[in-house]
């Protein structure tokens, strides 16, 4: 009985191992420790890890006030003098210490306290410290579970903190929900809020970045996808009637509000990272006949819908038709007010 729980233990380290080798290449082939599966759920990966660590001065002294699996602080360190590394889970605090250990990382203080409280003495070694960036990762479910989106609600509440915070460092960055509203954050913040990062990769928003300093005004918002940054002056005008490609954008540009949307158009290479473009095989009217003929001649294809009043579920179950299959079939809005039925390969072209 004990050898079969030591082994259902061994194949759970395991298992947790290999989804932070995926999730931080880096770390891979290092037995290092995972307390709990949430810890793992809810870091940073690698690719988002270092760009938000590339907006930080070389040589800066940052302090990341929620530390978590330390993703976050292991790349700040790879690029600052000094990381202040924070946790109010003990047990999580000492497992990143003896990790980063194994990591070779040693310019990494650890420190235990328990952000907001007032008489824990945080402020004071923060200060001590003093940082020149400061880094957070509000806890964004609440004590039953339940996900929580306005910043006030998250714990620390940096809404609240944000005087305190812009006093003792010159910039403050803010991990948000990708569910999260801009306009929401703006209000929130408005009058610390420099940029707001849409940090995506894969195709898929993972976080909101905001980053935050005294008296700052706010200028944008700013899109990296896979570690690249999205230029809007570089998107090249598509040539007038050729419509061969058609280029759907991540969930991070379409959250960003930048770039262009679904749309029809010649090979751009400067959009590459931020969308797909696919090879249409054919565009025909949104119609319930064409819906038919589609199932029938697909009974299994891929089904997306956008701007069309129906989800992409609704759209296959008029389709008639399952998933997987060789087509991927878009039905969209194109051209202001044109509902398009659009197929093409399953697999992107370029």
């Amino acid at each position: 009985m004990n050898g079969g729980f030591a082994g259902m233990l061994q194949a759970m380290q395991a298992e947790g191992l290999r989804k932070l080798s995926a999730k931080v290449p880096s770390w891979a082939g290092r037995e290092l420790e995972i307390p709990a599966s949430l810890n793992l759920q809810q870091c940073s990966g690698e690719i988002a890890a270092r760009y938000k660590a590339s907006l930080i001065p070389e040589g800066a002294r940052v302090a990341d006030l929620t530390g978590g699996l330390g993703v976050d602080s292991w790349a700040f360190s790879l690029k600052a003098s000094a990381v202040w590394y924070n946790e109010r889970d003990n047990v999580l605090c000492g497992a990143v210490e003896r990790n980063f250990g194994l990591l070779s990382i040693s310019n990494v203080l650890f420190n235990c306290y328990d952000i907001g409280a007032e008489l824990s003495g945080w402020q004071e070694a923060l200060s001590e410290f003093g940082p020149d960036v400061i880094y957070l990762d509000p806890a964004r479910r609440g004590t039953a579970g339940r996900k929580l989106f306005l910043l006030e609600e998250c714990s620390p509440d940096v809404v609240s903190l944000m005087p305190l915070l812009t006093g003792l460092a010159p910039t403050v960055m803010v991990k948000v929900s990708p569910m999260a509203d801009i306009t929401m954050l703006r209000r929130r913040l408005e009058a610390y809020l420099s940029h707001i990062h849409v940090i995506g990769t894969g195709g898929e928003c993972k976080e909101l970045l905001c980053v935050c300093s005294s008296g700052a005004s706010f200028s944008g918002v700013v899109l990296a996808e896979n570690g690249q940054v999205f230029n809007p002056s570089c998107v090249a005008e598509a040539e007038t009637g050729q419509r061969d490609l058609l280029f759907v954008p991540s969930a991070s540009m379409v959250k960003s509000g930048l770039g262009p949307g679904m749309g029809m158009m010649p090979y751009d290479g400067s959009l590459a990272h931020f969308g797909k473009y696919y090879q249409v095989i054919e565009d025909l009217p949104f119609a319930s006949s064409v819906l038919k003929a589609l199932g029938r001649r697909y009974p299994q294809a891929e089904v997306t819908a956008k701007g069309v009043g129906l989800s992409s579920e609704q759209l296959r179950t008029k389709i008639k038709t399952k998933p997987g299959g060789p087509v991927h079939i878009f039905a969209c809005v194109l051209g202001g007010e044109r509902r398009l039925i659009i197929s093409c390969p399953y697999h992107a072209a370029g």
